[in-house]
């Protein structure tokens, strides 16, 4: 079973849930069986009340039941084409990197040189990436929520290798026009028909692999590198057939190989850059797309016909997104019953492949007040953005669902420090002792 089966969001502990039982998937049920026990749907009380409810006029059960309906395994088809893409990119890096610097060491042409860089560098980020998906895949109790940022990380990383590579190609180019313009020093350039060859198929190999990768790239960072890494080599590739064979043809035209491979290096680095750019938004949290966030909104407000739908927020975990909803239910309901209404809704939004994880949180009436610090301390454009809320120490008095105050609190009481505890000091001594008469 894989891990993606395993990790749901379910607060089982992994070690003794190894020991005791196993979790599967049957369509939109998640089950538990234990040795020497029945399995046992964890849904089952919801699905059967879901069904016996809604039967009112106008209410399609089969459409709201099948808004998302996860598979046996969610992830195990894209993990597949993933790595699939990997290792096809990873064979045919390495058979160009041998064919281009052969065809450089016997044509000497810097767009060449150029392009034999960018490959070399293509097998240093994927190692970089291949090392990322292993660390991903495998489970550590240090990270409890697993490590798929540093899939964002590891193309950061790919960026500043392939800058750091491109910087040494366009020193050496610039040099090689420096001695042409100023010492009458020009390059021996002898591109033929084995050095127009090579390129060619390397340029159609990449572009079949750019298409694959590219349209993988909505899920996986990983993909989005090797994509921009194929269609980098495709540039580099038909840029360093055309100024190379440009300057090959004429000698007055000896300029145009290294003014192509400073052109070529150059726009790598931009492109490289945006991707650093797109990679650190995911890892800040920049929002998901409006449209994404209507297509989680429509599959909670179709869910459950006692389900109001009050806040849905998305926004990037590295690749994929966080989601966070707050519904409204009847106060009278049971905990019970709420609970497993948005269980199900949990495992209908982390059906989808762009989701890493969804926390649906349940409520009796709407809030007007944000309910978290930081939050809340941006709104009130507070100085300390770690300042707890006031319900942390104080008594609360709740009201009935719907009224005016929602919630009313007492001023709270600031909790102790460590240090307060152990030398037995209240608050009010602890401010006496550090008073104006203080010593």
């Amino acid at each position: 079973m894989s891990e993606r089966q395993l990790s749901i969001g379910l607060p089982v502990d992994r070690q003794q849930y190894q020991r005791r039982g196993r979790l599967s998937f049957s369509g939109s049920v998640v089950t538990i069986s234990h040795a020497g026990s029945q399995e046992t749907p964890i849904e089952e009380p919801l699905l059967a009340a879901h069904h016996e409810d809604a039967s009112s006029p106008g209410r399609d059960d089969d459409a709201s039941e099948a808004v998302v309906q996860p598979g046996p395994s969610p992830y195990s088809s894209f993990e597949r084409k993933v790595s699939i893409a990997m290792y096809s990119s990873l064979l045919v890096n390495v058979l160009l990197l041998i064919t281009k610097a052969f065809a450089y060491w016997t044509s000497q042409s810097k767009s060449l040189l150029a392009s034999t860089a960018d490959s070399f560098v293509d097998l240093a980020s994927q190692l970089v990436l291949a090392v990322a998906n292993y660390k991903i895949k495998k489970v550590d109790p240090q990270f409890p929520i697993g490590r798929t940022r540093l899939e964002a990380v590891a193309v950061v990383s790919c960026a500043i290798i392939m800058s750091l590579s491109t910087i040494q190609v366009i020193q050496s180019a610039a040099w090689d026009l420096y001695a042409g313009l100023r010492e009458g020093k020009l390059p021996d350039l002898d591109m033929g028909l084995l050095e127009y060859t090579i390129l060619g198929v390397a340029t159609a190999l990449k572009a079949g692999l750019f298409v694959i990768c590219i349209a993988l790239r909505k899920t996986s960072d990983s993909m989005l590198a090797l994509a921009e890494d194929h269609r980098n080599d495709i540039m580099s590739n038909l840029s360093a057939i055309a100024f190379g064979g440009a300057a090959s043809m004429s000698r007055k035209l000896w300029w145009i190989d290294p003014a192509g491979a400073i052109l070529i290096s150059l726009w790598i680095i931009y492109s490289w850059m945006d991707i650093v750019h797109e990679q650190v938004m995911k890892i800040v949290g920049k929002g998901a797309p409006t449209e994404f966030i209507a297509a989680l909104k429509e599959v909670a407000d179709s869910h459950h016909e006692s389900v109001y739908v009050d806040v849905i927020r998305a926004y990037h975990f590295g690749a994929r997104f966080i989601v966070e909803v707050e519904v409204i239910m009847p106060e009278d309901m049971t905990v019970r019953e709420s609970h497993d209404i948005g269980l199900v809704l949990q495992h209908k939004l982390e059906a989808y492949d762009q989701v890493e994880r969804a926390f649906v949180h349940v409520d009796y009436a709407r809030r007007s007040e944000p309910e978290h610090k930081v939050e809340r301390n941006l709104l009130l454009d507070s100085e300390n953005l770690f300042q707890a809320h006031a319900s942390v120490s104080g008594s609360g008095t709740l009201l009935p669902s719907g009224g005016s105050g929602g919630v009313k609190q007492t001023p709270p009481r600031q909790p102790e420090s460590p240090k307060r505890a152990l030398l037995g000091q209240s608050p009010q001594s602890s401010a006496a002792a550090t008073g104006p008469d203080a010593v």
